[in-house]
């Protein structure tokens, strides 16, 4: 009996110094595989294609662009993503945004654009992920990786421009639209970030520094727990004044284990430190993107580099 206990101490601790040495081994290939974490948790939004934007890729090493080009038809998104990848030779994430109305017409012919309000109207799940996932599927064959979609809040200003990309107001619908959305879109392969968290306020994503509780601002919890249910990769969030806090409500609370990914920064207030930071047109058409990059963005949370890693793997 006393040799059983002994040889089970021993297999116990052999494989507690296994497990670290595999997590330090891990830790030390993301390490390894980071040239610059600051660069690698950075985007940019892309408002129109120019040289410039090749050499920006390429000097700055980013994660990733966010397509923004008004009145996009399909013949130019295929020719600036084919540009792209023929001049960079590495993987980056080629997102669409959904806000952009043309976003809608990409993957059909016809004279109606199908926005998110369209299909809340049907209230069908069936014809919610069929839509989402053809739509995916001609996205990716055009070379998109990533969409911002869906937008799971339920409330905006009947003059926003979020309005006919918001599914339906009854939360419960509105759940399971999204739920199918995102299920269809990682069905297709394609990786998906769910917006805005905690909501969009009043048309202007600044929100209060000194409100104390997510949750009383959060504008719907079951829409983004169906967003998270149905396995999105990230959120991007508002931009918040005290944006720690509410990442910690994400976590902890809501236990979201994705990535937590900014709206676009035009000045260095909303930058953070444990997610992905993207970075607007202005910054883009700025020479000394690389600069500021490095001047801004403070000491990145590897968790956050080796998540964004795995995720580039399965480009």
């Amino acid at each position: 009996m006393p040799y059983i206990i002994i040889i089970t101490i021993i297999l116990f601790f052999l494989l507690v110094f296994l497990f670290i040495t595999h997590f330090n081994n891990e830790a030390k290939t993301y390490t390894n595989n980071i040239d610059n974490a600051k660069e690698i948790l950075t985007f940019i939004s892309v408002k129109n294609y120019d040289n410039e934007l090749i050499n920006i890729i390429n000097t700055t090493k980013i994660s990733g662009i966010i397509i923004n080009i008004d009145n996009l038809d399909i013949d130019t998104l295929y020719n600036i993503i084919k540009t792209i990848k023929r001049n960079i030779n590495r993987k980056i994430f080629i997102a669409l945004d959904q806000d952009y109305k043309s976003t809608y017409n990409i993957a059909y012919y016809q004279k109606f654009k199908v926005y998110p309000s369209y299909i809340g109207e049907r209230k069908s799940e069936e014809y919610a992920y069929r839509i989402s996932y053809e739509r995916a599927l001609k996205l990716k064959s055009l070379g998109i990786n990533m969409i911002l979609s869906p937008i799971c809040n339920t409330y905006c200003n009947e003059k926003s421009h979020l309005k006919e990309n918001i599914f339906t107001n009854d939360k419960i619908l509105a759940s399971r639209l999204i739920y199918q959305t995102v299920k269809a879109q990682k069905d297709a392969g394609i990786i998906t970030a769910l917006k805005y968290f905690p909501k969009y306020y009043d048309d202007e994503l600044y929100i209060n520094e000194e409100i104390k509780n997510p949750e009383t601002i959060l504008d719907n919890r079951e829409t983004f727990l169906a967003g998270i249910k149905a396995n999105a990769d990230i959120i991007v969030m508002s931009h918040i004044k005290n944006a720690d806090k509410y990442r910690d409500f994400l976590i902890n609370n809501m236990k979201f284990k994705g990535i937590i990914m900014t709206d676009y920064i035009n000045d260095s207030k909303n930058i953070i430190s444990y997610g992905i930071n993207v970075f607007s047109y202005n910054y883009y058409k700025n020479k000394n993107i690389k600069n500021m990059i490095e001047n801004n963005l403070q000491e990145t949370d590897l968790e956050v580099c080796s998540k964004v890693l795995k995720l580039i793997e399965r480009l």
